[in-house]
This record gives C-alpha cells, sequence and structure tokens, in this order.
C-alpha cells in the first residue's frame, strides 16, 4: 500500500499504481485532482484511489502504508511524517523537495523519528542555441530525501 501526499496530476501516483496493489493519491486542489482522475483513466491505474483533502487530516482513515511519497505538503511536512510514522513506523518515505528549508525540515524530522537518511540531488540542463553553438542552462535542483526504518 502506497500513499501519494500532494499527489498533484497523479503522474508519481500512477507509476506506483504499476508496482504496487492500492495506492492512495491525496489532493486539495480540485483543478488537479481533475487531470489526476482523467490520467487514472487514461493510463488504466484502476488501483490508484484519489483523496480530496489536505495532509495531514485526509491521512486519517486510509490503510496503514507500506511506502509513502510526499510530493507537496502545503507547509505541514512535518506533521505529515509524523503521522507516516504513527501509522507505520516502518513504511519507507521519500520527500521531493525544491527549497533548502524543505531539504532542511524532512532531513530533521525523518532523523528525529529514527530513520535512517538518502538524499539524492537531482539536476537538469536544457540546451538553447548561443551563436551557432549549444549553451546548458541549469534548471533548479530537486532533492529526494528518503527514509528507511533501521
Amino acid at each position: 500500500v502506497c500513499w501519494d501526499v500532494g499527489t498533484g496530476t497523479g503522474s508519481v501516483a500512477i507509476e506506483l499504481a504499476l508496482q504496487c496493489r492500492a495506492v492512495y493519491g491525496i489532493e486539495r486542489e480540485d483543478a488537479a485532482l481533475a487531470v489526476a482522475e482523467q490520467n487514472r483513466v487514461k493510463h488504466g491505474a484502476w488501483n490508484l484511489r484519489l483523496v480530496k483533502g489536505e495532509a495531514p487530516a485526509a491521512l486519517a482513515d486510509l490503510p496503514k502504508p507500506d511506502a509513502v511519497f510526499i510530493g507537496g505538503s502545503g507547509g505541514k511536512l512535518c506533521e505529515i511524517l509524523d503521522t507516516i510514522h504513527a501509522a507505520n513506523p516502518t513504511a519507507r518515505v521519500c520527500v521531493s523537495a525544491i527549497t533548502i528549508e524543505s531539504l532542511h525540515n524532512s532531513y530533521t524530522s525523518l532523523r528525529g523519528l529514527g530513520y535512517e537518511i538518502e538524499v539524492t540531488q537531482l539536476s537538469v540542463a536544457r540546451g538553447k542555441a548561443a551563436g551557432g553553438l549549444t549553451l546548458m542552462l541549469a534548471q533548479n535542483p530537486v532533492w529526494l530525501i528518503c527514509g528507511y526504518a533501521k
């Protein structure tokens, strides 16, 4: 059982659904949920259940997760991590962070909950024509902070 907190348009949740028994995509924005539902149908992700609501409150009635991906937290990252840990302290957790503050909060919260932590920074550059040559322009980095039970 996987949770995708802040599922947005469902891209991660759909990929999870191809590998897992049950996936719960939690999203607070109606427009994003509508697109996620279209994507769920388009890709036949019938084991993906979309949940309208804001975490951590929307997590209360979900089945115990084995793994959780957090793509958005609405500023409640620490509370969400506490809720996940209370639901299943051995669940694997992965947080996608685009700010230093989210990186720090993820790292310190997971460490405080007793998880082993692995941090990966992903960087992408896009090519742009520059006087007959190609200049690579760096995009903003993304960090994946993953926590595993000790």
